[in-house]
């Protein structure tokens, strides 16, 4: 797998292109880029800044754009068929959503500059200047570990309730921070709808035992494995304990796509970008603030 990351995207751009109405397959365009399907898509927005779903709707809408912009009399629901929408009114409202005008306005008077505008996503990949995150990356190796996780699958504001109920069963079981590391297995970009991560804590052997014919019967509980191998690590710290430490991690795992991996001789592994958080269970003197600590870790080959 090469790691030019710009010409193994060539590839996947290039079907989407020529296959503009045929519906998204993620792992599909993975293996088209030689790339590993759980990391198509934070490869690619730290590329573009754009979801994959997102550049796919808006080279449908900039398609359907030049064909309502010079003058084609065709009407929306065969464009919307042509670009592979289910039915006109999907079409009409993601052409609105991407472009800023309604097929029919821009039909009537198309905001050229804006459209231009639009394009460039299309055109290049981001500035790797542009918001750098300098950091020390570490290449270590990690034992197979056996978890017992909870996975969120949905909204990323209800991500409090799903973490509250997974504390919950760690108190509930004794499975405290003395016992297990905490981590977190992430499966999908922080904008996606639904978002999903896995959140789990490391079991030793005994405490394994101890908990198979209970505590790992509950509903939600499962059992995860992180696979033994080597990983590009990546440790972040806030300051302040009201420090936004989503901002801090969201920074350090666009340096490690988009700057790091692209400068290194590495491939990636097909097993999800993980979190270690370090700060889970530490107590602090009153009046000190508590700085967190969390380490990322990248599955290399």
């Amino acid at each position: 797998m090469s790691h030019k990351l710009d010409q193994a995207f060539e590839k996947a751009l290039a079907y989407i292109d020529s296959n503009i109405a045929a519906p998204l397959n993620i792992d599909s365009l993975a293996t088209i880029a030689d790339l590993p399907a759980c990391h198509f898509q934070h490869l690619f927005y730290s590329l573009y800044r754009l979801s994959i779903e997102q550049y796919v709707e808006l080279l449908k809408s900039l398609q359907a754009a030049h064909q309502l912009g010079f003058g084609e009399q065709i009407p929306l629901e065969a464009i919307a068929i042509n670009l592979g929408y289910s039915n006109e009114a999907d079409f009409v409202d993601s052409f609105t959503h991407s472009i800023g005008q309604t097929p029919k306005s821009f039909r009537q008077a198309p905001d050229w500059n804006n459209f231009f505008a639009k394009q460039q996503p299309l055109k290049s990949f981001q500035s790797p200047q542009d918001g750098m995150f300098s950091a020390e990356v570490e290449i270590v190796s990690m034992n197979a570990l056996t978890l017992a996780s909870v996975t969120h699958n949905g909204p990323m504001k209800a991500m409090p309730k799903t973490i509250e109920r997974f504390i919950r069963w760690r108190q509930q079981y004794a499975v405290g921070p003395g016992v297990g590391r905490t981590f977190n297995l992430v499966h999908s970009l922080p904008q996606a709808q639904p978002y999903r991560m896995d959140i789990g804590v490391s079991l030793d052997d005994e405490t394994y035992a101890k908990l198979t014919s209970t505590g790992l019967t509950e509903e939600g509980i499962e059992t995860n494995i992180i696979v033994a191998g080597r990983y590009a690590k990546l440790s972040v710290t806030t300051d302040k304990q009201n420090s936004d430490i989503n901002a801090v991690l969201h920074a350090a795992v666009d340096y490690l796509y988009r700057i790091w991996l692209n400068e290194h001789p590495y491939s990636l592994r097909n097993s999800p970008l993980m979190f270690e958080r370090l700060s889970i269970g530490r107590s602090v003197e009153p009046g000190t603030e508590l700085q967190q600590s969390v380490d990322i870790y990248l599955p290399l080959q």
